[in-house]
């Protein structure tokens, strides 16, 4: 652990130990999705291809949703080698990737980290980061994966009204005022997307149970809005194929797409 809380990112190390072929760094942008994608429109090389930036100006997330950070935290994009994934499959592709960061997450804070549907990552019942799929136009098939983590930007820093939902990873380390490495974070970060995206492409039929096995909302009630209606039910778990399974006064719905608007 170090005490700089945003040191700068080794990007030599990241290729040395990860996936990753090239590297985009950006001092400042406004996303690195933005950037992956509009790459992906005018590039075809076959490589898998990294977008990281020290600042966001505007982060995205599902819908309107806009992605907090600040300095100390880790905001990328993986633009992936070529890979067939139909839309209908992007639900899973959600959850994998939540999963490769919860395994990554847990290397380095201890606690409680649970994978919210479709694309959030808590920590002890907080949103320590957000995760968004989206899909270039043209060939070949790619996906570009976001993903905003708060590592060394404790959450004492955010604007008011989300320090009571957000939480950084070195809000939990033992010692006060320490940070973590965050080339080593991304490293880890890397590594498990790599590992998770393989199985996802090979059908590993073990890894819904483990989207299980970190699911935040089993067994809550929840309130789900999605683009036609507001669905009020408990949570029954994660389908294998990705949907949020909620039991409702009607029966059980099963939703491919949607904002948890509400769980307790």
């Amino acid at each position: 652990m170090l005490d700089n809380d945003c040191e700068p990112i080794d990007l030599a190390r990241v290729t040395q130990e990860t996936g990753i072929e090239r590297v985009h760094f950006f001092d400042e942008t406004d996303s690195t999705n933005t950037q992956a994608l509009a790459h992906a429109a005018r590039s075809a090389e076959p490589l898998t291809e990294l977008f990281i930036a020290e600042r966001q100006t505007g982060g995205r997330g599902r819908g309107q949703n806009r992605w907090w950070s600040a300095s100390g935290a880790l905001t990328w994009s993986v633009l992936t080698r070529p890979l067939t994934v139909p839309p209908a499959h992007l639900p899973q592709v959600s959850l994998t990737m939540g999963l490769a960061i919860c395994e990554a997450v847990e290397q380095f804070a201890q606690g409680d980290i649970a994978l919210k549907w479709p694309n959030d990552v808590f920590l002890n019942g907080r949103k320590v980061a957000g995760i968004l799929i989206e899909l270039p136009s043209g060939t070949p098939p790619r996906l570009v994966v976001g993903v905003g983590l708060n590592v060394n930007n404790s959450a004492n820093s955010a604007p008011e009204e989300l320090r009571e939902a957000a939480i950084a990873m070195c809000d939990v380390l033992p010692t006060s005022g320490m940070s973590l490495d965050r080339t080593a974070v991304l490293v880890a970060c890397l590594s498990q997307i790599e590992v998770q995206l393989a199985r996802f492409e090979r059908g590993d039929p073990t890894l819904a149970s483990d989207w299980r096995g970190r699911s935040l909302l089993t067994g809550r009630n929840v309130q789900v809005e999605t683009p036609r209606q507001k669905i009020t039910g408990v949570c029954e778990g994660l389908a294998d194929d990705g949907a949020l399974r909620v039991r409702t006064s009607s029966g059980v719905e099963q939703l491919y797409g949607g904002v948890v608007i509400g769980f307790r």
